[in-house]
């Protein structure tokens, strides 16, 4: 039997509207050419962690190893097969993000961290107002911050205090981090956007083309950096800066995409794994009954939430299956 992850959806800044795009688009059965996936005999059936009163458009994700994390408006809850979810009560906010040892979070006009395993919270910068949202990467940290003014601002901490990495007129988005650098979009105009690249230690920022259309709503980093193109319906790798990429898979909806040592991708279809090594697309569950809001893996699973409807959200997770790059 043959699989299809259409080439449709919607580029947005919400992946509720995202995926409510490509539900449209998917209802219309396009005849554009479609990635075909061949699905396994059997699926193995995802875990579910738990199932909490919570948006799962308000939630997101975080993996330490073997231990998942949801981070909610006011707790992280830490989850595990057979557990009940552990909640750690956190003014956390909008954009929270986790380091290598704590949860990195603004709250009442300040930037705080919270031990991930429990413990005092401690104040580590002053910052005036709610900032869009936190990326870490060990434990640099960075985020993007709009201004009362409509300013655009890429910052970070330097000895508690926040520095100013990129400023601009246009919208700065889909901030990620590599190690000690600093990947985000810019739209110089309302219809053309470009990659843009900058050390978290400061210095001059590095622009890709310049392009027309509808920008990638999200980045997914890990030794490079990837993302899905909503206008082309391709996931596309960067090739050692912003000015050279490449095609990993054409005619495919990918998003949300996350990226480890695996390639995983939502849609409505339901979740679906492409091999760095080959591009082929896998497919992993088979079902309609909520959109993919938040996907994130590592070498020894992959774990995901859905939309079960106002306020509700469904922690799954799946081993990572060893199959041989050849076969895939």
């Amino acid at each position: 039997m043959l699989w299809f992850c259409l080439a449709c959806g919607r580029n947005t800044s919400s992946s509720q509207e995202q995926t409510s795009g490509a539900q449209s688009a998917t209802s219309k059965r396009q005849s554009t050419t479609q990635a075909a996936i061949e699905k396994p005999t059997e699926l193995v059936k995802p875990t579910v962690l738990t199932q909490l009163p919570i948006s799962a458009y308000q939630a997101s994700l975080a993996l330490d190893g073997d231990t998942v994390y949801l981070l909610s408006r006011d707790s992280a809850f830490r989850l595990g097969p057979g557990q009940p979810a552990h909640g750690i009560k956190l003014s956390l906010g909008i954009g929270p993000t986790l380091t290598q040892s704590a949860f990195i979070f603004w709250s009442n006009g300040r930037i705080w961290q919270a031990p991930k395993e429990g413990g005092v919270t401690r104040e580590i910068a002053k910052f005036a107002h709610q900032p869009q949202y936190f990326v870490a990467s060990g434990n640099w940290i960075s985020w993007i911050d709009m201004s009362e003014e409509g300013l655009y601002t890429i910052q970070t901490l330097d000895k508690n205090k926040p520095r100013v990495l990129v400023s601009s007129k246009g919208e700065l988005s889909a901030l990620a981090m590599i190690r000690d650098t600093v990947y985000f979009i810019e739209r110089p105009t309302n219809t053309t956007w470009r990659i843009g690249t900058i050390p978290v230690t400061g210095g001059e920022p590095e622009y890709g083309p310049e392009r027309n259309g509808r920008r990638p709503s999200m980045f997914s980093a890990s030794e490079s950096l990837y993302y899905y193109d909503v206008d082309k319906s391709e996931i596309r790798k960067l090739l050692g800066g912003v000015q050279k990429e490449e095609t990993i898979l054409s005619k495919f909806v990918c998003s949300p995409i996350y990226v480890s040592s695996r390639i995983h991708c939502g849609c409505v279809e339901g979740l679906f794994e492409v091999s760095k090594e080959t591009h082929k697309p896998h497919v992993l569950v088979a079902t309609r009954t909520g959109n993919i809001t938040n996907i994130v893996s590592n070498d020894k699973m992959v774990v995901w939430t859905v939309d079960g409807g106002p306020d509700q959200v469904t922690v799954n997770m799946l081993p990572i299956e060893r199959r041989d790059s050849t076969s895939q």
